[in-house]
Formats: structure tokens, C-alpha cells, sequence
């Protein structure tokens, strides 16, 4: 059954994709896009526009794995940081080790 849950995924990618095309199609303007001292030849508005976002979404996947790696290095540390302590600690302590840390919500820092 695990293997269905991909095809809502693969009609929204085909719809998303049939909506791009026409949205290419429909501004067929030429436009020349200048960056300092390069020139693209002319190309459509409508694909200018689609690949710029496309460039906007992997720059912010790339952002958003960045932190993502961050997280996972910080949390690494954490949890070696909590095993150290807890072996190092006497058995007869009263101080609990299996207390949960409360859910946060917002950037950790």
C-alpha cells in the first residue's frame, strides 16, 4: 500500500506541470534579461518568470538544509553531552534521566 500514496503526488506534479506550459505559452513576449555586462538572447517572459522561481526554490532548499544540517549537528551533540552525563552519574542519585525536554516551537539558537 506504501507505494500508492505517490500518485496524488504525480497528478498534482502533471497538473502543476500542464499549468506551467500554458502560463509559458501564454506570455510568449521576447524579453533580453541584462545581468552587469552579460546579455541573454531574447527569451519568453513566460519562461524567464519559471525558471526564476525554480532558481528561488532551490537557493531556499539549499538555505533550509543548511539550518537543517545545523539542527542535526547541535542535537548530535546534545544527545552525546546527556549519555556522558548519564553514565558519569551514581545510580542513587535522585535526580530522574528519563525526564522529556517540553516541545518548542521557533528557530532554536
Amino acid at each position: 500500500m506504501t507505494g500508492l500514496k505517490i500518485i496524488p503526488l504525480f497528478f498534482l506534479l502533471m497538473v502543476l506541470t500542464y499549468m506551467g506550459i500554458q502560463f509559458v505559452e501564454a506570455n510568449r513576449d521576447d524579453v533580453v534579461v541584462t545581468v552587469g555586462n552579460w546579455q541573454s538572447s531574447p527569451t519568453s517572459l513566460g519562461f524567464v518568470v519559471i525558471t526564476s522561481c525554480f532558481c528561488g526554490m532551490v537557493f531556499s532548499a539549499a538555505i533550509s538544509l543548511a539550518e537543517l544540517l545545523r539542527l542535526y549537528v547541535q542535537n548530535h551533540r546534545l544527545k552525546r553531552k546527556i549519555k556522558s552525563l548519564q553514565s558519569s552519574q551514581s545510580p542513587e542519585s535522585s535526580i530522574p534521566t528519563d525526564i522529556v525536554p517540553p516541545k518548542t516551537s521557533g528557530r532554536f539558537t
